[in-house]
């Protein structure tokens, strides 16, 4: 759920809810890019410490149930929530101008590609025509086949030969 600027301001302290106001739409689009991953970071780190706190107050309290621990903790929860909304706004941001950045090349690639199309289709390229050149002729090809060795009917008696072999290894390991 989205925190107004009024809890906002109750919530966390002055600097804090300053940093927190910047990842707000009217100001976060008015950021240049090194700001605005200057301000992710930033409130990067916020987010991590008041988990950190969360984690590290319950592991020290643990076995006792103390109304005031259980207030500190669902403060840190309050404003670890708040530093996750502010970055996932950031993160938004971030992807949305790299998604424009994509596009507008994406767009000067095509608007470059048409141009020498057109240039081609002008003359503004010299090609040679298809007609007749010169040749040097045709080019003998190696030959890829193997040669054989032997004789077709030589073939039969090598083959029965080698399964005669086997056959008497086999018997003689049996």
């Amino acid at each position: 759920m989205a925190v107004t600027r009024t809890d906002l301001r109750h919530v966390l302290s002055k600097d804090d809810a300053d940093l927190v106001e910047q990842a707000r739409q009217p100001g976060l689009s008015e950021l240049t890019s090194d700001e605005l991953r200057q301000l992710s970071i930033r409130l990067r780190e916020r987010r991590d410490r008041s988990n950190k706190l969360v984690s590290g107050h319950r592991r020290a309290t643990k076995g006792r149930s103390n109304t005031p621990v259980e207030k500190f903790e669902a403060n840190q929860r309050r404003h670890a929530a708040i530093y996750a909304e502010a970055v996932a706004r950031t993160n938004k941001e971030r992807s949305r101008r790299t998604a424009r950045a994509r596009h507008e090349e994406l767009v000067a690639n095509s608007r470059r590609a048409l141009a020498l199309r057109q240039a081609a289709e002008d003359g503004g390229t010299k090609r040679p025509a298809g007609g007749a050149t010169a040749s040097a002729g045709m080019k003998a090809k190696d030959n890829a086949k193997t040669r054989k060795v032997g004789s077709a009917s030589q073939k039969g008696r090598v083959s029965q030969a080698t399964k005669v072999a086997q056959a008497k290894r086999d018997t003689r390991g049996a």
